[in-house]
């Protein structure tokens, strides 16, 4: 059974659609339209944001590192810190706070509030975690008949990206450049991609380091986790394909990949766990896999385009990921490649099986082959200058609801 909606004194956090209820209370970085340098470290209630710097220099709230802004030195104070940290919010909000009073000097309208990055970025590492999406891949570049490699079914296959292209929500992504072969001549030519596209991923933040040359179990390895954001990890497919082998992508995924601003606990999320998928073949112990979960969390993606005409692209949940974040750290330091806090690791792109349910354009449009028809009336195969691509997120109960923000990217030529 589900936990019941905590209520607040700010009304808009109170109904079980509300998506920053007093259950939620994400981390985040803003800073007030009126001034946009002066940013301050927050969690979210209703439309409102709490400041969680001025409310550290008020005494409201433990002296935790919010003077920082950024939220690196918090993270890595680790779960039961911040754990404590959720109650003592949840008790300055509760509707029936006795710290009401000083408390309405550090609640801000959203509104009037301009998102930033939240943390430092560490390192970034892409898996591909999604069973449905690999098959998917798999058929569309190989044909119909085509399976997935044995070892997709023993371990979660990554490659290490760049943390200097993971940008913040609304960032304009610049359509890019890369080798691309002519199909008729074979010729390769340098110019800009022809078939850029989304892909719905779920990422994972680290919020606790492991020291080079160590490896950890399940229970560390959830213990490393600081919360998760949404993901769009931004590829070039036609420089992909191109690149990819023997070796793996590169330039086809070093342009762009976007999170969403808020950084969701794993407190926010504890009554969403759900058995991951079947396994194919077991795996290995080290995985400790009777101890997996994934989460029950609803995820869609919108195209709007240039004319404001919006489209629902696709709906999916992440319950579908094969490997549970947990399982792509564990893999992740399992040859002593150590963590940092602030890492950051993409899940892959997450598909269910039925077509609107697919996670990016490469399986939404079967490489080209099945254009979408958008609402407009005109169909893409895959993203166009000017097109904004925005990924959702909820988790909900019978009695509340866990929001992640919207994760928004523009393409510019």
């Amino acid at each position: 059974m589900s936990s019941s909606l905590i209520q607040s004194f700010i009304e808009e956090a109170n109904s079980r659609s509300a998506d920053f209820p007093l259950n939620n209370l994400p981390f985040g970085v803003f800073s007030e339209k009126s001034r946009p340098k002066k940013k301050f470290s927050c969690t979210a209630i209703g439309d409102k944001v709490f400041n969680l710097s001025l409310a550290e220099e008020l005494g409201l709230i433990s002296d935790l590192g919010f003077s920082k802004v950024l939220l690196n030195s918090f993270m890595e104070k680790g779960k039961k810190v911040r754990q404590s940290l959720r109650h003592q919010i949840q008790e300055i909000l509760s509707e029936n706070s006795s710290k009401k009073d000083i408390a309405l000097n550090c609640i801000i309208p959203m509104e009037d509030c301009i998102h930033s990055m939240p943390f430092e970025i560490g390192e970034y590492t892409d898996f591909y975690s999604c069973k449905n999406h690999a098959l998917n891949a798999s058929k569309i570049i190989r044909g119909e008949d085509a399976g997935l490699s044995p070892n997709w079914y023993s371990l979660p296959v990554a490659y290490n990206g760049r943390k200097s292209s993971v940008v913040i929500s609304g960032s304009d992504i610049k359509r890019p450049r890369g080798q691309i072969p002519d199909k008729e001549t074979g010729l390769v030519a340098y110019k800009k991609t022809e078939k850029l596209d989304f892909e719905l991923e779920l990422g994972t933040v680290i919020g606790k380091p492991l020291e080079w040359s160590r490896t950890s179990d399940y229970r560390e390895s959830e213990d490393l986790i600081f919360g998760f954001v949404l993901l769009n990890d931004w590829s070039a497919r036609d420089i992909q394909s191109w690149e990819y082998q023997p070796l793996g992508p590169f330039l086809s995924k070093a342009f762009g990949t976007t999170i969403s601003p808020w950084v969701i606990s794993p407190e926010a999320l504890e009554d969403f766990k759900l058995n991951p998928p079947k396994r194919e073949i077991p795996l290995l112990p080290h995985f400790e896999d009777e101890k997996s979960y994934v989460f029950d969390i609803n995820l869609s993606v919108k195209l709007i385009e240039d004319d404001g005409t919006e489209t629902s692209l696709a709906k999916t949940n992440a319950k579908e990921l094969y490997y549970s974040p947990v399982q792509q750290i564990l893999h992740h330091s399992s040859s002593g490649s150590g963590m940092s806090v602030g890492d950051l690791l993409g899940s892959g792109t997450i598909s269910g099986i039925e077509k609107r349910s697919r996670g990016c354009f490469l399986e939404l449009s079967w490489g080209g082959a099945e254009p979408v028809e958008l609402a407009s009336g005109k169909k893409r195969s895959f993203i166009e200058d000017n097109d904004t691509v925005i990924l959702s997120g909820v988790s909900q109960s019978e009695h509340y609801s866990i929001g992640f923000g919207d994760c928004v990217g523009k393409i510019i030529p």
